[in-house]
């Protein structure tokens, strides 16, 4: 009864072992993917504030970045 029981624990903790593997796997591939993304995202500078913003989320207007919809309505300073 003893070795059953052992082995049965055994199982128990070699499952749980792998399902806590799968999923530190998966929140490193994760974690990867959007590290990645925010090296390839550009920053460029508002140009009538300065305030340097990912290009990604930068409002383009007339050839420039501008940090928001208003500033790039107010255009260059």
């Amino acid at each position: 009864m003893g070795r059953i029981l052992f082995w049965v624990v055994l199982g128990f903790v070699a499952y749980i072992v792998w399902r806590w593997w799968g999923q530190q796997r998966l929140r490193d591939e994760q974690s990867a993917a959007t590290g990645q993304k925010k090296i390839e995202d550009t920053m460029v500078p508002c140009d009538v504030c300065g305030l340097n913003v990912p290009q990604s989320e930068a409002f383009p207007g007339n050839g420039r970045w501008y940090c928001s919809d208003e500033h790039r309505r107010r255009g260059p300073a």
